[in-house]
């Protein structure tokens, strides 16, 4: 990251209905799955699924954890594996396992999968023809909220796909994103003036509440939810990268110890 990309641009324009109503005619139900992994048949392309089970062996073998327990299965899931795709999407592929296999505290082995998860995908730009490819661990009795999910290593569907209209609330998700917008913009504005003291933890907590408010829609509504197509634009228009960006910027600025004059 550099401060002058951290700079450019950094008020998004989304006060323009055009521009956001264009945005959001992204999140449509296409006729057929992506023709670039599925057949006719809903059968994934065999080259592709020799790739996803190459990522999952070593995301698998960068868990650097004694006694790790085995891959149950991998799963294909997301808006790839499903009739709402874009060229806003990425492979979503879910590596599942036993959690009850594994000794110690629950939500320690689950915040350790989460910052493996994080660690790799902060580290390493896979992409497949051209998507990237976003690698999750997680505990195999998990929900999942998508409508389709695929076995890869077993190669079949779990939970096929079905073509649903999707339905949100295009105003309440202006709304939602123009706040975090807003938000930015005074963080930022409050970087360049170097009050950073407590920006850090203000950063935070507002990409946790992001987080957990993408979540609550994911439960109570699924993928089509008000929730998560925010959340979607946001990430869609660099929304979240340039808020981890400055947090980042803030940290380094807190700790940094200037020269002596």
């Amino acid at each position: 990251m550099t401060i002058f990309y951290l700079f450019q641009n950094s008020l998004l324009s989304l006060s323009s209905n055009m521009k956001f109503d264009t945005l959001l005619k992204t999140f449509k139900v296409q006729a057929r799955l992506n023709k670039t992994f599925w057949d006719e048949n809903g059968m994934l392309n065999p080259t592709i699924r020799l790739a996803l089970l190459k990522v999952a062996e070593y995301f698998y073998d960068s868990i650097k954890l004694e006694n790790k327990p085995p891959i149950k299965d991998v799963v294909f899931t997301g808006s790839l594996a499903n009739y709402n795709y874009s060229k806003y999407s990425d492979v979503d592929l879910h590596l599942l396992f036993d959690f009850s296999q594994m000794e110690g505290d629950r939500e320690m082995i689950e915040q350790f999968f989460v910052l493996a998860k994080a660690n790799w995908n902060d580290q390493h730009e896979v992409t497949i023809k051209g998507y990237p490819v976003e690698v999750y661990a997680e505990d195999y009795q998990a929900p999942h909220v998508s409508t389709g999910l695929f076995s890869v290593m077993k190669n079949q569907w779990i939970k096929q796909p079905e073509q649903v209209t999707p339905v949100f609330d295009k105003l309440d998700v202006k709304t939602k994103v123009n706040y975090v917008n807003r938000l930015y913009n005074h963080f930022l504005s409050l970087y360049k003036k170097h009050e950073t003291e407590g920006l850090d933890a203000s950063i935070h907590k507002l990409r946790e509440k992001i987080r957990q408010y993408r979540q609550a829609g994911l439960d109570k509504g699924g993928e089509f939810s008000t929730e998560n197509i925010a959340f979607k634009v946001m990430r869609r228009v660099g929304l979240l990268d340039k808020l981890k960006e400055l947090q980042n910027a803030v940290v380094d600025a807190n700790l940094t110890v200037k020269e002596m004059k």
